[in-house]
């Protein structure tokens, strides 16, 4: 008798710590929508939107003291988290100009407390740190600077509790993960091809990731199809920040960057925009062309409109451009169509104002692609389908997409065509359009509104970000 009941008292024990690790995953683990649509997601955002309707947590209790370290100013509207991650509920909110109290200073959130709440804001909008004392007031003593911001992973980001989300990326072919960064240390697991991890820092040649609650260390060489999960997470590896357009004052020739300019790639009009990167000690301008590098001769340019970086951008400023090329002397009328969707698409985005905070969805702007708002007949990528109305409109998304992650803007939402990509841009850096969730969807970010204009001439189409 006394075994049988120490044996159900065993059971019913077991059961009880059974049942007790099902309900703490569950309130620990989060899951992330990745549907552009859909209710639940619906919902989320509108909960986001009103922060102050939803109640406090055990660190919102209003006190007259504070143990901030630090005071800034507010250079724009900041919405308070609960977490210091984007996708954490609204926790309050803070006005433009206001003084903000810092209890942590961290190098993209920093922890605050608004009087009401204790939240997170991001770093990058506060401006004139300052110590404090809630005993002698503000310091006089020169501005604090954030942490350093390298990118390294460190001891803490090694512990799988500090490791932070900041992008995520796909294999580009199998890898083996290693414990350090080292490809003679041991390993840890492997990635299958065109598998989807999360990137917690770079350093280097190396990517500290997460893979199915694994972490180790990859080549980032080995990863493609780069997003930010954070719009200030840094440069993606691969991204091309060009620092200006360069507007041709004659027929010119874009020549082969690689082979010394032995190989003519393109020639383009005279007022042609195309975005370049630094002028070399030869008089070159490189720029991208298709998978290569071309260049343009410094004589050939009338005109160079620089690009300014944007935390340092005036009204009107350039802040980031993109070029892409597309062929001319096809004489198919289906040809011509994609040529002239090119035209309409990026039509209908030229001129484009995006507030900040503002969410744009690219279909809503571009779409929807029919013989009836004036698309015209041309070649698709589609499993289905030769041709399409629209086709030539994922190269103006495409040019669009890498003009915005040269600055922090957050992509939302994009799909590539296929992962072999497509052949105007690198491999990964495309954007394809279409119907239902194949289109992008991208916030404003920026502490300021920017305006989308696109120049377009024979064969070349090229668009540039400007600060309102």
């Amino acid at each position: 008798m006394n075994k049988s009941l120490a044996r159900l008292l065993a059971a019913l024990l077991c059961l009880c710590l059974s049942l007790g690790g099902v309900f703490a995953l569950g309130e620990e683990t989060g899951t992330a929508t990745t549907a552009p649509d859909g209710e639940q997601a619906a919902q989320s955002a509108e909960i986001l939107e009103n922060p102050d309707a939803i109640s406090g947590t055990d660190e919102t209790a209003q006190t007259n003291e504070t143990n901030a370290q630090y005071v800034a100013t507010a250079t724009a509207p900041l919405k308070v988290r609960r977490e210091p991650n984007k996708s954490a509920f609204g926790n309050g909110s803070i006005a433009k100009g206001d003084m903000v109290y810092i209890l942590e200073l961290g190098n993209e959130w920093s922890k605050v407390d608004t009087g009401r709440n204790i939240g997170y804001v991001l770093t990058a909008y506060l401006s004139d740190i300052r110590a404090y004392s809630a005993s002698q007031g503000v310091s006089d003593s020169q501005t604090v600077a954030p942490p350093a911001a390298t990118g390294a992973p460190t001891a803490a980001v090694n512990n799988p509790e500090g490791f932070q989300d900041l992008f995520q990326a796909y294999a580009y072919k199998a890898v083996i993960a290693r414990s350090q960064m080292d490809e003679r240390s041991s390993s840890v697991f492997r990635v299958a091809k065109y598998e989807q991890v999360v990137v917690g820092a770079n350093q280097g040649d190396w990517s500290y990731i997460r893979y199915k609650n694994s972490y180790g260390y990859v080549p980032t060489s080995a990863l493609f199809k780069w997003d930010r999960l954070d719009a200030y997470a840094g440069d993606i590896p691969g991204c091309i920040k060009h620092t200006a357009l360069a507007f041709v004052n004659k027929s010119a020739e874009i020549r082969s960057y690689e082979d010394q300019g032995a190989k003519s790639l393109k020639t383009v009009n005279p007022g042609s925009a195309i975005s370049v990167d630094a002028l070399d000690d030869q008089g070159r301008y490189p720029l991208p062309y298709w998978r290569t590098t071309g260049y343009i001769n410094k004589e050939d340019v009338g005109y160079l409109m620089k690009v300014v970086p944007w935390e340092d951008a005036q009204s009107g400023d350039l802040i980031s451009c993109m070029s892409t090329f597309y062929a001319l002397g096809i004489h198919t009328m289906q040809y011509q169509g994609r040529n002239y969707n090119i035209y309409l698409g990026s039509s209908f985005i030229s001129n484009t104002t995006v507030q900040p905070g503002e969410t744009v969805n690219i279909y809503d702007v571009m779409g929807p692609y029919r013989a009836s708002t004036g698309y015209h007949r041309a070649p698709i990528m589609s499993a289905n389908a030769l041709w399409g109305y629209g086709g030539g409109t994922c190269q103006v998304n495409t040019t669009l997409y890498n003009a915005l992650i040269q600055v922090p803007i957050f992509i939302n939402w994009r799909k590539v065509h296929a992962d072999v990509g497509i052949y105007y841009c690198p491999v990964g850096f495309d954007a394809a359009v279409g119907g239902g969730d194949i289109t992008q969807i991208f916030t404003n970010t920026l502490p300021y509104a920017i305006r989308l204009n696109f120049f377009m001439s024979d064969g070349c189409l090229t668009v540039g970000v400007f600060r309102e």
